[in-house]
């Protein structure tokens, strides 16, 4: 071989030798890459998860707190369970407790659920009496003044006799309120 043979052949090598570097630093360039955009990725899922397990544990407490006290009022007005412990002013109570609730996380709930939640309530009060006055309870309230031991005669006009709620409808509602409260404590 003639020396301009062997500088050529020299310079192949020298240029192979670069070409197998460069492609060997972008490899590396390109694997660093790859696993800090899959840790970033991976960094935002756990993120995401722990955000979605605190607002189903939220969406569980707000269960917890809701659904017994919205018992208690289907309890009244269908004549099962404590009725007759519950008394007019712990049913008033109950509602501003709820609406409370329903009100301050109403970013964590749907708006099926609100929905749902506020036909319940409309079955079960006329809220519309002014800001001075309670809302009424639509229901008759002679069993409940003959079978509640603490009756006093003055809880009679918080009742609103003529818009008397149907047992019927009030479970049939009570019951596509709790499967609402059902489907958003599975959703996320």
């Amino acid at each position: 071989m003639s020396l301009p043979d062997i500088q050529q052949t020299e310079q192949f090598w020298i240029g192979l030798e670069i070409a197998r570097l460069i492609i060997s630093l972008l490899a590396i360039i390109v694997i660093i890459y790859l696993v800090s955009r899959t840790t970033r990725i991976v960094v935002e899922l756990n993120k995401k998860q722990k955000t979605n397990s605190r607002i189903i544990k939220k969406r569980i407490d707000i269960y917890d707190r809701v659904v017994t006290r919205i018992y208690d009022l289907f309890c009244f007005y269908c004549y099962v369970g404590n009725w007759t412990e519950i008394t007019p002013l712990d049913i008033q109570r109950l509602k501003r407790e709820l609406d409370k609730d329903m009100n301050v996380y109403a970013t964590l709930i749907s708006g099926e659920l609100i929905k749902e939640y506020n036909d319940f309530m409309q079955l079960c009060f006329i809220s519309s009496t002014g800001w001075e006055h309670d809302v009424k309870i639509k229901a008759l309230y002679e069993m409940r003044q003959e079978h509640n031991k603490e009756w006093k005669d003055d809880w009679i006009r918080q009742f609103d006799q003529k818009n008397v709620t149907d047992a019927v409808k009030m479970k049939e509602r009570y019951n596509e309120l709790i499967i609402s409260f059902k489907k958003e404590l599975l959703q996320v």
